[in-house]
């Protein structure tokens, strides 16, 4: 039972997570108001990006690196929008700049795996320590994103805003399934580091 269940939800995963993401994005989206600016720009582009994750199964190489692209182009996008003219709006900068190291991990998944492979064959235990990490790159992804999700839905919290709660719980989900993007569909079994067709 258990393990149909896993192979349950690493088949359903990356549709629940691309709609998950999609969901937090459009939510974030619609309550900015979709004006002709650059973020209304970006969350479209952030929402075709997850998409993409939603081709995994099919594309489980260029599906991620779309995606990422995606996402690493948005945030630098809206990281300049905070230089101005005398002076620099260093939240703003900063901020968008968060959401990269997460977007190159899974960009880079494959390349992390092989290296990973490399690791985990080592005799020194810090090798093999870190070539497990390595073998696991979406799951690294969700726990770079996992800080920001958090702190969204304290700040919700905080403020007593339920829609912001809901927008930070639709990024949670998708972030819990991102890890398990890790898994093919065969079985449940870790993906090797090359590219599958089904």
């Amino acid at each position: 039972m258990f393990a149909h269940l896993r192979s349950l939800l690493v088949r359903i995963a990356p549709t629940v997570t691309a709609i998950s993401l999609m969901a937090g994005n459009t939510g974030l989206l619609l309550r900015r108001g979709l004006h002709p600016n650059l973020e209304t720009a970006v969350g479209f582009l952030w929402i075709a990006s997850d998409y993409a994750l939603r081709q995994k199964s099919r594309h489980p190489i260029s599906a991620p690196r779309i995606n990422a692209v995606g996402i690493i182009l948005g945030s630098l996008l809206l990281s300049a929008s905070g230089f101005h003219v005398g002076h620099i709006d260093w939240n703003r900068v900063r901020t968008p700049l968060g959401y990269i190291p997460g977007a190159a991990v899974v960009g880079f998944q494959i390349e992390l795996r092989r290296f990973g492979q490399q690791l985990a064959a080592s005799r020194r235990s810090p090798s093999r320590f870190f070539g497990a990490i390595l073998k696991h790159p979406y799951a690294l992804s969700a726990l770079l994103c996992s800080y920001g999700v958090v702190e969204l839905i304290k700040s919700a919290l905080h403020g007593h805003d339920v829609g912001l709660v809901a927008i930070g719980a639709a990024y949670g989900l998708g972030t819990l399934f991102l890890s398990t993007l890790d898994y093919g569909r065969s079985g449940g079994t870790l993906d090797a580091a090359q590219e599958r067709h089904p």
